[in-house]
């Protein structure tokens, strides 16, 4: 059940801390459809907002102290402006305190490009109260890191004034990422979570940082449905597994003369000599599901969504066998998916565990879902979770 997140934690910050909060704020999640770590070697991507969505209550303080609570969890979370610094163990509240560490650094650096004489004025910071949710799995492959550090630095780009444009603040997501919470990871999932909106694909390219908002298909109209399908499994983005497949690609990019892979052709990737081959398949994954982003976009816009099974087969073929990044029930999804007369199907998100995109004929939906509840039953596996998607609304100040 997705829940009224907006609703929820303007309640239950008015019960934590005794007045109602200064404003709300929200942000989806992102289904990645193609481009999965690509955008780390300046490549492309196509995602779309997810129906869930992860909000933030918060009030500026008179004092430098910092109160987050959420409802998923029973810390109680008290700190100061001057005490943020990189954590060296992780939990949930990394990423609304990374999000004010960030935009402390970007107050500083605002500042310090001010000169004597000039009417703008320094940007302030304050303590602050943030109440918390979101109806997004934790590292479930649907960005919900990206979507809480979204809603949390809309509510700072109000707050504190800083007026950047949905790009800009995507910036302090990623810094949340890789150097407070030292994960490696790109922009994608913070600029969808910031720019996505009902019933737009988000195209992303990180080479210009740019965002195309293109239509999403007529899928009811076609007669078909789009899934998400929980594996079950989790996995976090600052797990060494992720950066070992991301260090692979930088040292094939070097080795060829490239500052990032998308400079490369797949066949030099393919026939460069001396290349360690666990390395040469990692970027030529990267490499090809480059193409098949704007291959996707191109059967969208000219072919229809009935025709773009194929790609997301062999998006996730590649996956699996060149960047390593399925798991057993991940292809098992996606093969009883095939069964049960599905498009096409891939993991989405940064893999590891998560969940998996089907695109299915609307009247194969129950059969999947039979196929899918009876196998997780024969192996003991639970977490099963079958739902409906489509391009969700984008971010929001809700009150």
């Amino acid at each position: 059940m997705i829940r009224d997140t907006s609703r929820l934690v303007a309640e239950q910050f008015t019960a934590a801390f005794g007045a109602p909060p200064e404003g709300v704020w929200s942000a989806p999640g992102r289904v990645s459809l193609m481009g999965d770590h690509t955008d780390i070697e300046d490549g492309l991507t196509l995602s779309h907002a997810t129906e869930r969505r992860s909000a933030a209550a918060v009030s500026r303080r008179s004092d430098g102290t910092i109160r987050v609570r959420t409802d998923l969890a029973g810390d109680v979370i008290e700190t100061s402006l001057e005490a943020l610094v990189p954590p060296a163990d992780h939990n949930w509240y990394d990423y609304p305190l990374g999000v004010v560490w960030a935009a402390l650094e970007h107050i500083a650096l605002f500042n310090g490009e001010l000169v004597e004489g000039d009417e703008t004025a320094p940007l302030t910071p304050t303590g602050l109260d943030i109440f918390l949710t979101t109806d997004l799995p934790i590292g479930g492959g649907l960005a919900s890191s990206a979507s809480i550090c979204a809603a949390v630095s809309l509510a700072l780009n109000d707050l504190w004034e800083f007026g950047l444009e949905p790009e800009r603040l995507a910036r302090l997501g990623y810094r949340v990422e890789n150097a407070y919470v030292g994960a490696s990871a790109g922009l994608a999932d913070h600029i969808a979570c910031l720019t996505a909106a009902a019933g737009k694909d988000v195209f992303y390219d990180a080479r210009g940082n740019d965002v195309t908002l293109l239509d999403a298909p007529p899928l009811a109209e076609l007669g078909l449905t789009q899934l998400l399908v929980s594996s079950g499994e989790h996995h976090r983005n600052w797990e060494r597994i992720v950066a070992d497949r991301h260090e692979s690609c930088d040292r094939v990019a070097r080795a060829l003369g490239y500052q990032f892979l998308r400079e490369a052709k797949l066949e030099e990737i393919e026939q460069a000599p001396g290349l360690d081959d666990v390395d040469r398949r990692r970027a030529a994954y990267v490499s090809s599901e480059i193409q098949r982003v704007l291959d996707l976009a191109r059967v969208l816009r000219s072919e229809g969504a009935a025709h773009t099974g194929p790609l997301f087969t062999e998006s996730q073929r590649a996956l699996r066998d060149d960047f390593g990044a399925s798991t057993q029930r991940i292809d098992l999804i996606t093969e009883l998916a095939a069964a049960s007369g599905a498009l096409g199907a891939r993991m989405t998100g940064s893999g590891f565990g998560g969940s998996v995109f089907v695109l299915i004929p609307s009247d194969r939906v129950d059969e999947l879902r039979a196929n899918l509840t009876e196998a997780f039953r024969e192996y003991g596996w639970d977490g099963l979770e079958i739902v409906e998607t489509s391009s969700a609304a984008g971010p929001r100040r809700d009150a």
